[in-house]
């Protein structure tokens, strides 16, 4: 079997993704498209980023994990396109160092399923190395922009500063293929593979966006609390560091960030209700959730104390959050939780008014180092410089 592979739709899910392509997807898109640029005008926000939220917003709120599966590129497609472009890009032709920090480079993780590292930069002369979780509720791969992000704010920026960094890039498998703890036993053996080739917990950071910033969460988590379906790790000494990215924390829907921004940004309410539908493995598995049964995946509806411990496993964290963002107040929670617990100095919370979910993302998929991506290089450059 070649992995990963596209889901094969049944006849009747194709006939309902046809109907949905003619129908609910142009209205919907046109809809989202309308208000959110108004309101990008009237706020004198991005309007290109905006555009690009409307069309993420009509996608979770219309297809099903499933169907946008069948229609987008898997992540290891994704991944080789990116590295084809960036290797014939002027820059890195250029540089016979950039050059070899940009090959294919696939390193399976398991034989039963269709998750990989894919590496981003020089591993075999890398002293610092970044795991990186992609975003998309769980049910969308990952995108160019998402390479790109990796690029500019991780390996180009130890190249500035004289230290080599490679990517190791989760391809992790999506719903409803594989649910909770699927993504967290694959983000362990991430990290297990790691340590094992003999680098030091001090020089990997971990790290990822919206639903890659919930499953940061959930493998601090399960450092401090070991879960039973993934592997058990014991660290010698803190990780180098971890960052979050609008991430998502907690089912609660309620929160001010949720009311002032529910209209206004690519996911909603619903599209977190959906998702997380999803994810937990049904109607069920989302209740658990609701009921704080899952720390792992939802630390924001259980006490405190979870993350008591946390300066052992990792020794610094930053989280960033748009002003604009529904899951705002899941970030600004989690950096309360920690320093409401005085065991880590080393936290840096930063709200980006204009910003809406997931901004760093969006530079990347236009190819842009903008604010958001200078401000994750100026933060991974602190960590590098540490040592």
């Amino acid at each position: 079997m070649t992995f990963p592979s596209k889901p094969r739709l049944s006849i009747g899910e194709r006939l309902g993704l046809a109907a949905k392509l003619t129908t609910l997807v142009p209205f919907r898109l046109a809809l989202y498209t309308t208000y959110l640029i108004y309101f990008s005008l009237r706020n004198r926000f991005r309007v290109r980023f905006y555009f690009m939220c409307a069309a993420v917003r009509m996608i979770f709120l219309t297809l099903s994990g499933r169907q946008i599966q069948y229609l987008t590129p898997t992540t290891r497609q994704s991944y080789q396109g990116w590295v084809t472009k960036k290797a014939k890009s002027k820059a890195v032709r250029a540089s016979s160092a950039d050059a070899a920090r940009v090959v294919r480079d696939i390193e399976p993780l398991s034989a039963d399923d269709d998750s990989a590292v894919l590496w981003i930069g020089n591993r075999h002369k890398a002293k610092k190395f970044v795991i990186f979780f992609h975003g998309g509720g769980y049910v969308a791969t990952a995108l160019p922009g998402h390479f790109e992000w990796c690029w500019n704010s991780y390996v180009r920026t130890g190249a500035e500063v004289g230290v080599e960094v490679a990517v190791a890039f989760l391809q992790y498998t999506m719903c409803p293929g594989g649910v909770f703890p699927t993504q967290l036993r694959q983000a362990a053996a991430t990290l297990g593979s790691l340590l094992d080739s003999g680098i030091d917990p001090a020089d990997i950071s971990i790290g990822g966006d919206s639903a890659g910033g919930n499953l940061t969460a959930q493998l601090i988590g399960h450092l401090l609390h070991p879960n039973p379906g993934a592997r058990r790790i014991e660290l010698t000494e803190p990780l180098g560091g971890a960052f979050l990215v609008s991430p998502w924390l907690s089912v609660d829907t309620r929160s001010p960030s949720f009311v002032a921004n529910d209209y206004n940004d690519m996911i909603s309410s619903k599209v977190v209700q959906r998702l997380g539908t999803e994810y937990f493995g049904g109607v069920e598995g989302f209740k658990q959730a609701c009921r704080g049964k899952n720390p792992w995946a939802t630390p924001m509806d259980v006490d405190t104390s979870w993350f008591k411990g946390i300066d052992d496993v990792v020794a610094r964290i930053y989280v960033t959050v748009g002003k604009r963002e529904v899951l705002a107040d899941h970030g600004i929670k989690f950096v309360k939780v920690l320093r409401t617990l005085g065991v880590m100095s080393d936290i840096r919370l930063e709200e980006t008014e204009g910003e809406a979910h997931d901004w760093i993302l969006l530079e990347g998929e236009v190819g842009s180092v903008g604010d958001a991506t200078k401000r994750m290089k100026d933060w991974y450059k602190s960590v590098i410089s540490v040592n």
